[in-house]
């Protein structure tokens, strides 16, 4: 009786695993999904009101040195979002291959990630209003690096633990 108990919770948390990755594999396609001046848009107001925090003489800079500024950050932004959204990629898939227990897990997460990246911008390309990028993919890879290097870090650690405590 307790196998197959063991079985259905096994699956229910693949299950639970596979909804997070395809979570944030529908998210990062949603937000590829906006035209150009749509996703200008919504990363603006947190560029302005991060670029007053570090900057909060920019209204006294001339109009050529405030554009040069805004521009700056507005990349700085756009490309930590690039970064950021493919980190959470790689530790969903990180989570769900461990949870496979495929042999190079780190190695598939990265790959798939790094994959779904390259097809991201080719997403970008077919919308018209959005320029693909071989830097956004090299930015995007970083991100799920990182991310799939921090959870298998994290599962080291818990491992290590649980083999603590159970010696």
């Amino acid at each position: 009786m307790k196998r197959g108990k063991d079985v259905k919770k096994q699956q229910v948390k693949r299950g639970i695993l596979w909804l997070l990755v395809i979570a944030v594999a529908g998210a990062i396609f949603f937000f590829s999904s906006m035209d150009g001046p749509e996703s200008m848009e919504l990363s603006s107001g947190f560029t302005d009101w991060l670029m007053r925090r570090f900057h909060p003489d920019y209204d006294l800079l001339a109009p050529e040195k405030q554009e040069e500024f805004y521009q700056l950050f507005v990349f700085i932004v756009r490309k930590t979002a690039h970064f950021t959204e493919f980190a959470a990629l790689g530790a969903a898939l990180m989570l769900l291959i461990h949870e496979y227990a495929l042999r190079c897990g780190p190695l598939w997460a990265w790959g798939i990630g790094t994959l779904y990246a390259g097809t991201d911008e080719l997403h970008q390309y077919f919308k018209g209003t959005r320029t693909p990028a071989l830097r956004d993919v090299a930015i995007d890879s970083a991100g799920v690096l990182f991310g799939v290097l921090f959870v298998a870090l994290l599962l080291y650690i818990i491992d290590r633990w649980k083999g603590k405590r159970t010696a």
